[in-house]
């Protein structure tokens, strides 16, 4: 064979503990004998047509030559290679300068591959990949990235490889009376949270008029069983965890272990007994369960969370010997560090933004996280307030303010961020306010603010949290102003969906739908809730037509069958109105049960380059970040099939754009063993190191 070779050898230590089979191998090299011979090089044609790889008795090996520069002698090819060994270096050779070979990725892709791409970044031709049945993966999937971050987005939805698209329909609702499961009273709920499988119902009170029929009967469902299935519902009296009075919390906050529940009040006064419960350990089981009083004994509503600090927010000031008033509002901000000891005292610091900012910088109902700036949802003041997470929590320099009430707001309870936008769930009127995170908080060309009343038709004021799906953002019905003379509940179910797509004062991209019966079911009167990634529960409150709360939980379905799978470089954890996690990188699948399947790794990412992988076998699924198991939980269910396309860089047919670069995407029919995935890691992160180069010889 006419030409130049070079041995080309594959460090065993790069290649964990297994020898790997038909592996394809990124070779990245530049030299400056593999520039052509027009720059002084020994490649014989300018476009890399005579580079061939072979074992070392000569037999050729399939390839796909990526890119090949002659002016420096850069290429990047994948070689499939028989046997990778992690006992000794594997050798094979690049051969040049002789005749034209071959090119094309024919047999450098095992059966198994479903697809491959080569991309510069998201936004080539190739993000958009038309569904067919080469896509449809029934039984078991890898799904992986490689990708670059240029910034720190801790908290935006970000997709890598999606076929997930929401519903265009808005129509999909379910119900479930799930009020008395486990023998005990499990109605009467404010927000609800997520913990990858679970959602947990945060418990407030039994009758609405009663402030005394507080309790903490946590009502919690498996999102891996059947909706409709009274087993598939757990409920536990936490009220008296560690000797306290436990009970009347305000929305949770999980941390990729805890659920921690945010206290608000036991009916005679307010109260700050933070309740935690290990996710690890058995559900009804006390042993599971602990809790600490912080001695801030104002109301708390909600909280946000920065993958660290969990931020309380402030509602009512406590009135000491007398009745519980919400005559004064609190700014007390309580701050728990989620690394520190639960029940140290020093774990928590309290500052109070009332007195430092001004009167009206009181009383907030929801938090959220940009992934720098803690965002506090005002109540009833309409003043918004921000913290810089990178200052100190106690120098009021770290916090700022802006007054919506311009703007015509109202009261606002819980809110959404689609990457962008911050959106407030407008409480009891119909003017929807949002915040353009790129612009400066205190500028007024930062804020809009749009009138939703009677959008399709349907009465659409008055919500209790909101949440994001890729695409839309949707709002929780809960209670609107009644006028005089009206004879009908101010209690009510009609969500409202804005396309954030769309214009935000375009009345086109909203819509309303009135879901006060699903499955034969009164669902009115709903507070905030959490998402699955298909499904949002809406977290039941008040029954309008008795004093009584009530514990139907309303279900919405936003893609259907029009999702498989989907791996996100970034989650939002906020995502209902009264939670907050901080999720990462994540991966799901849709399955034909109707279930989905998800994991997450709870730890963002820093920018820089990272290989992402989403492995599911039919009973576990598990994600990897540079190589590494970040995350695995059981799961079952053939994933659903479908003809949607599928895209890179984005939701299917949607937002939740990543805004970094994407260079190789990879989609397979099997799960990939640990080694194999770990192996591609270390080629990717360091090919020069993955391969090493020797000497130019002839023949």
């Amino acid at each position: 064979m006419a030409g130049y070779r070079r041995r080309l050898s594959i460090d065993h230590t790069r290649v964990p503990n297994t020898d790997q089979r038909d592996f394809p191998v990124l070779v990245s090299l530049t030299d400056a004998a593999l520039k052509s011979t027009a720059h002084g090089g020994h490649v014989a044609h300018p476009d890399g047509d005579d580079l061939l790889f072979t074992l070392p008795d000569g037999k050729a090996l399939p390839h796909e030559l990526v890119s090949y520069a002659p002016e420096s002698g850069a290429l990047r090819a994948w070689v499939r290679v028989p046997e990778v060994s992690c006992a000794k270096d594997t050798e094979i050779h690049l051969r040049y300068g002789g005749p034209v070979t071959p090119r094309g990725r024919e047999g450098v892709w095992d059966a198994h591959v479903r697809l491959v791409r080569h991309l510069q970044d998201a936004h080539d031709a190739d993000a958009m990949v038309p569904g067919s049945d080469a896509l449809n993966v029934r039984d078991q999937i890898t799904v992986e990235a490689w990708v670059h971050a240029d910034a720190f987005h801790p908290e935006a939805m970000q997709a890598l490889v999606s076929r997930w698209e929401s519903l265009s329909s808005f129509n999909t609702f379910n119900a479930f009376d799930a009020g008395k499961t486990d023998g005990l009273d499990t109605t009467g709920f404010y927000g609800a949270a997520f913990d990858g499988r679970h959602v947990y119902f945060c418990p407030i009170r039994s009758y609405k008029s009663d402030r005394f029929s507080v309790h903490a009967n946590i009502l919690r469902y498996d999102t891996q069983k059947a909706f409709h299935d009274p087993a598939s519902y757990e409920g536990y009296d936490a009220s008296r965890t560690d000797g306290l009075h436990t009970v009347c919390y305000y929305g949770a906050v999980f941390d990729g272990r805890y659920m921690i529940f945010t206290p608000r009040d036991e009916g005679t006064g307010y109260h700050s007994r933070v309740l935690r419960y290990d996710t690890h350990g058995d559900f009804k089981s006390s042993a599971s369960w602990e809790a600490f009083d912080a001695g801030v004994p104002d109301s708390h509503q909600s909280a946000a969370f920065d993958g660290r600090y969990v931020y309380f927010c402030p509602g009512y000031a406590a009135n000491p010997g007398g009745p519980l008033s919400e005559a004064v509002l609190s700014g007390k901000v309580l701050r728990l560090d989620t690394q520190a000891d639960f029940k140290d005292p020093s774990s928590y610091r309290v500052f109070d933004v009332k007195a430092a900012l001004g009167e009206d910088v009181a009383c907030y109902d929801g938090g959220l996280f940009d992934g720098r700036y803690i965002y506090f949802i005002p109540l009833c003041t309409g003043v918004a307030l921000r913290y810089d997470t990178r200052g100190d929590f106690e120098d009021r320099e770290s916090w700022g303010v802006y007054d919506t009430r311009p703007l015509g707001t109202g009261m606002n309870v819980g809110g959404a961020f689609d990457g962008r936008y911050i959106y407030f769930a407008a409480y009891a009127n119909s003017c929807m306010v949002r915040y353009d995170t790129q612009g400066e908080f205190g500028d007024d060309r930062s804020w809009k603010a749009y009138d939703a009343a009677n959008t399709s038709g349907v009465e659409t004021a008055g919500f209790d949290g909101a949440y994001f799906d890729g695409r839309y953002i949707y709002y929780v019905p809960y209670q609107r102003r009644v006028k005089e003379g009206e004879n009908k509940s101010n209690f009510h179910g009609n969500y409202l969906r804005y396309d954030t797509l769309a214009a935000f004062d375009d009345p086109r991209a909203w819509a309303g739908v009135d879901a006060e019966r699903a499955d034969g079911l009164v669902s009115v009167g709903y507070n905030a809730g959490a998402f699955d990634g298909r499904y949002f529960y809406a977290a039941p409150d008040f029954d309008p037509h008795a004093d009584k709360m009530h514990g139907r939980i309303l279900r919405h379905d936003t893609t259907g069958q029009n999702a498989s799978f989907c791996l996100k470089y970034c989650d939002f954890g906020h995502n209902g109105g009264l939670c907050a996690a901080v999720p990462g990188p994540s991966f799901h699948v849709n399955t034909v049960h109707g279930t989905v399947v998800g994991i997450a790794a709870h730890r963002p990412l820093l920018p820089g380059w990272r290989h992402l992988a989403g492995v599911y076998n039919g009973r576990t699924i598990k994600l990897f970040v540079d190589g590494a198991l970040v995350g695995e939980r059981p799961g079952a269910g053939a994933i659903q099939t479908n003809e949607v396309d599928l895209a890179i860089g984005r939701m299917t047919g949607g937002a939740a754009r990543f805004p970094g670069l994407i260079q190789e995407v990879r989609v397979s029919d099997v799960a990939r063993s640990d080694d194999w995935i770990k192996t591609e890691y270390q080629n990717l992160a360091n090919p020069s190191g993955f391969v090493r180069l020797g000497k130019e010889e002839q023949g």
